[in-house]
């Protein structure tokens, strides 16, 4: 009696698996991000929300005005600058984009008060 292993299968499904494309897939890294950072922070060096003006290249981060995972392009047109630091823009847009509300205090999102038991 010969015994089979499910390893033959297994490898068959992995194949025919298709991965669903994630917002990081669709994000350009390394020289081509680093020219596009360059490009519009030259076009406007000042925050997009408050007006700050912001240093480059550590000063900002790169925004998209429509965020990738609610089907922004990864395109110049759909990118921002954005201040960053404790009371930067960029950190409450994003929180604004993920639907969380804004810190309260250093120990950052707290939770809700418990009731009494």
């Amino acid at each position: 009696m010969r015994l089979t292993t499910l390893r033959p299968k297994v490898a068959m499904l992995g194949s025919r698996v298709q991965s669903v494309p994630t917002s990081s897939d669709r994000r350009i890294t390394g020289r081509t991000l680093q020219n596009r950072r360059l490009r519009i922070w030259s076009k406007d060096p000042h925050c997009a929300q408050c007006g700050r003006l912001v240093a480059y290249p550590h000063g900002f981060e790169l925004d998209h005005v429509v965020a990738l995972a609610n089907g922004g392009a990864d395109t110049d047109a759909n990118c921002q600058v954005l201040c960053i630091g404790a009371d930067g823009c960029h950190d409450a847009k994003t929180r604004s984009d993920l639907g969380q509300r804004s810190r309260r205090g250093e120990g950052g999102i707290k939770s809700p008060p418990r009731s009494p038991a």
